[in-house]
């Protein structure tokens, strides 16, 4: 009787080491990880990620201090911002984005906090001596312009008063797909588009971490701009209410 308990021991021992040598040698990607991820997408001055892995900016920063203060685990996961919709949209994760625009077709599918961040009223960047773009004083009359060419990434939002405007005056528009921030301003130098909508403070970064002077372009501010667009962080669906009422009851 004993060795035969001893032998049931030693078969369940085996599989216990058979188990842990499995998961010793399996890659970090495949061992499931059930701590909620943070999207975000490298943007300055949003969110940044310094040489030893951390994130903080605008919206990073207050939303890492949410989480820590609620005594939430999280884990920042770098992703761009389409497939962060898509993710969270189809609630394939327990995730959050950050830095998002509230819109009432993402209120369909996304559970918002409240905001973490406001912007300063947004601008308009063009190429220095562009005097097309330079003679409109509102951000209405510019886009009434059809001689002008507006570039927007693609699934972007630019907020509710800009993105109205867009679809009420239809103006000629250049969709950037994938594209970085350089490559944007490349695209203004080159010709390919005229000028792209920003906000105040990430436009002179835009410009100086691209490598170029801020001379090189010109930044256009419009009587008719309304208060900076108000950015929150929003999650799928399977973050619970529970979760998200923590983070705002710590918001600031």
């Amino acid at each position: 009787m004993f060795i035969k308990y001893f032998e049931i021991e030693v078969i369940v021992l085996r599989k216990f080491f058979i188990l842990f040598a499995i998961l010793g040698f399996l890659p970090q990607s495949t061992i499931v990880d059930y701590s909620l991820q943070i999207f975000y997408e490298e943007r300055i001055p949003y969110a940044v990620t310094n040489e030893t892995g951390q994130v903080s900016g605008l919206t990073a920063s207050p939303t890492a201090n949410a989480f820590q203060k609620s005594n939430i685990d999280f884990v920042w996961k770098k992703m761009p911002f389409n497939r962060q919709l898509q993710t969270i949209k189809y609630n394939k994760k327990k995730a959050c984005g950050i830095g998002w625009f509230k819109k009432p077709e993402r209120e369909e599918f996304a559970i918002f906090s409240e905001p973490i961040y406001q912007d300063m009223p947004s601008i308009t960047l063009s190429k220095q001596g562009n005097t097309s773009v330079a003679k409109h004083e509102n951000a209405e009359s510019l886009l009434k312009d059809k001689s002008l060419k507006l570039l927007v990434k693609d699934g972007f939002s630019y907020g509710r008063y800009i993105d109205v405007l867009i679809e009420k005056h239809s103006p000629a528009r250049v969709v950037a797909v994938g594209s970085s921030n350089l490559q944007m301003l490349q695209m203004i130098l080159s010709g390919r588009a005229d000028y792209f909508f920003v906000s105040e403070e990430e436009a002179e970064e835009i410009i100086t971490s691209a490598g170029y002077s801020l001379q090189v372009f010109q930044r256009q501010r419009y009587t008719d701009m309304p208060p900076g667009n108000k950015r929150y962080i929003a999650c799928s669906q399977r973050v619970t209410d529970e979760i998200v009422d923590r983070l705002n009851d710590v918001i600031e």
